[in-house]
């Protein structure tokens, strides 16, 4: 996945519009956008524990919610991502629009790579290569031991890139227009970091 087109989507709105239908619910929802954009200046969720993931389409660097690891405390942790996505629902709602997304994403994902084909894991007659796969899923459980050792926490904390805070660095990014895996479209509305 190009380095451009790494994100994670915290909420989705719709999908398979048009242009035109696109545009007028960007319309119904712009007077909204900015206290949505911005929601994570003051309703902060830490992620912690990147572990890679897969599924049978994508490669991806998951995170879990946080809960008292070091550096904060559980009280502090008690608003989690799972809060953040409950309230972009509700707020994205309160515009008036009707959420209709593709799929409920529960876990906080980074897309690092897509499945195209599945020829990388077939023998010449089609059939699965168990041994490819297995290699896989081998150099996926490497890399999870280094980031366990590396950025979980410890008695000691957590070490830079081991924490992510929604928003840090930059709000959340409005956008609208064909997003696949994070590339096209447009930005409507950029949130404000912190």
């Amino acid at each position: 996945m190009p380095p451009g087109n790494l994100h994670m989507t915290a909420l989705e709105i719709t999908h398979s519009l048009t242009a035109n239908e696109i545009d007028a619910l960007v319309q119904q929802m712009l007077p909204g956008v900015p206290e949505i954009a911005d929601y994570t200046l003051t309703h902060r969720a830490r992620l912690v524990k990147p572990m890679l993931s897969f599924d049978a389409q994508a490669l991806a660097l998951s995170y879990l919610p946080a809960a008292g690891e070091p550096s904060r405390d559980a009280e502090e942790d008690s608003y989690t991502y799972h809060h953040l996505r409950r309230d972009l629902l509700t707020n994205a709602q309160a515009t008036g629009v009707k959420v209709a997304s593709r799929y409920v994403i529960p876990s906080a994902h980074l897309t690092i790579g897509r499945f195209i084909t599945k020829r990388d894991f077939e023998t010449e007659d089609g059939e699965v290569d168990h041994a490819r796969v297995e290699k896989l899923i081998a150099a996926i459980e490497e890399v999870n031991q280094w980031l366990r050792a590396e950025y979980w926490p410890t008695a000691e904390g957590i070490r830079a890139g081991g924490e992510w805070f929604v928003g840090q660095e930059k709000g959340l990014e409005f956008r609208k227009g064909a997003l696949w895996y994070g590339g096209g479209g447009k930005t409507v509305h950029l949130g404000k970091g912190f």
